[in-house]
């Protein structure tokens, strides 16, 4: 935990450390929105492979 600690306060001290949180946030934000269409786009997707299935096994 002491190692952590100090990290954090090396990281703060360091406009390197700045740069790095900005990219990590960056980062994150794309995620959740990549989750979020993923979870928008799910039933869309399962309603068009319900829809073909039925249609190939009615042919």
């Amino acid at each position: 935990m002491n190692y952590i600690n100090k990290l954090i306060v090396r990281v703060r001290e360091s406009k390197k450390g700045q740069t790095m949180t900005e990219y990590v946030l960056i980062i994150a934000a794309i995620a959740v929105a990549g989750y979020i269409a993923y979870e928008g786009l799910e039933g869309g997707i399962n309603t068009i492979i319900a829809n073909v299935t039925a249609t190939l096994k009615a042919a």
